[in-house]
């Protein structure tokens, strides 16, 4: 499997503005672009009914009590489409008015059971304790964001989150390295196998990275994806393109963490390492269209493993790419050896 890594776009988009009226602390947001489900810029954030939570807390010596939510909880913000406003009317907080200064953490979405726990601290920040759903279907685009030392500005009210991903998202895409071989792939036919699937995002205050620590647990997870028909070797542009599984909205949102190849990809000690089923079936075309199957049948696919490796970090798109005959231990390609005859001396009559 050759993993393609690519990071999300980092441009920024950014709300209407709100509240301009009194000191009522109001928010917009932005967010790093990303081409995965289930958030694709901030205008789909912005979606009705879409949700963050947030915890603010006022810079005076001594005070380590919230400002605004509390710290276990953020108070919910919600989108009416078009702007961000406080779902309940009785969490409204306001600017201060002596020059203090607000520290403000922001997590989305709001109330999701797969975030356990929420620590908010004056001190280091947000903490979030976070479990992967097992069906991708129940996935989400956690995100996370902080806006520090924040005083409010002179032509507006609201103070701008800019919300980065916490998760990687995962696509597969599959192909074959010749003309005659074909590959096709049963519905929801790709499982990933041994993840971590649980851990615990820290965000500390003053430093640029946020780390994930703690991570736990052996997890399989299923591609939802249509079925792949006649998958082979493709051309554009003078660079092979492969056949996405499943569509540019559907992705694996999973926990950034290292992978470790299987030490063998026949089925044995598949305990310890990362691997790929793929229930599919294999097989080359002759001349008249005939397949020839190598795996698989025209009535049953058949399960190959894939042993994969490599380093997830927070806000990749990774994609791999199947390449079905490059792969190695799925295909055992024709090889040659040669021998050539000696030749045999003859005298010639006279």
């Amino acid at each position: 499997a050759v993993a393609m890594l690519t990071g999300c776009a980092k441009s920024d988009v950014v709300d209407s503005e709100i509240n301009k009226e009194g000191n009522l602390i109001g928010f917009s947001t932005y967010k790093n672009i990303s081409r995965g489900n289930p958030v694709d810029d901030n205008s789909e954030f912005l979606t009705k009914g879409n949700t963050f939570g947030v915890t603010a807390f006022i810079n005076t010596e001594g005070v380590t009590s919230p400002y605004m939510g509390i710290t276990t909880e953020g108070i919910e913000i919600i989108s009416d489409g078009t702007k961000w406003t406080y779902a309940n009317t009785s969490d409204q907080a306001y600017w201060p008015t002596k020059d203090e200064t607000l520290d403000f953490y922001a997590y989305a979405p709001y109330n999701h059971p797969s975030i356990t726990t929420k620590t908010f601290d004056k001190a280091n920040g947000l903490t979030l304790e976070y479990t992967v759903p097992a069906e991708e279907a129940k996935q989400v685009d956690l995100m996370y964001a902080s806006a520090l030392e924040q005083t409010k500005p002179t032509d507006k009210n609201s103070v701008t989150m800019p919300f980065k991903h916490a998760l990687t998202q995962v696509h597969f895409a599959i192909g074959t390295s010749a003309t005659n071989l074909y590959v096709d792939v049963a519905a929801n036919g790709i499982q990933i196998h041994n993840l971590k699937n649980a851990g615990t995002l820290t965000t500390v205050t003053g430093l640029e990275t946020d780390i994930w620590t703690g991570l736990t647990g052996s997890a399989t997870y299923t591609v939802t994806s249509e079925a792949v028909n006649e998958a082979g070797y493709k051309v554009e542009n003078n660079a092979q393109t492969f056949t996405a599984i499943g569509t540019a909205n559907q992705a694996l949102m999973l926990l950034p963490q290292s992978l470790a190849i299987v030490t063998e990809a026949d089925g044995n000690n598949l305990e310890t390492g990362n691997y790929l089923t793929i229930n599919c079936k294999i097989y080359q075309k002759l001349a008249d269209n005939t397949k020839i199957y190598l795996y698989g049948s025209a009535s049953e696919y058949a399960l190959v493993t894939v042993g994969i490796s490599g380093e997830w970090k927070k806000n990749q798109k990774i994609t791999y790419n199947l390449n079905i005959g490059a792969t190695a231990g799925v295909l055992d390609p024709i090889e040659f050896e040669t021998s050539v005859e000696t030749w045999s001396p003859v005298e010639g009559d006279t």
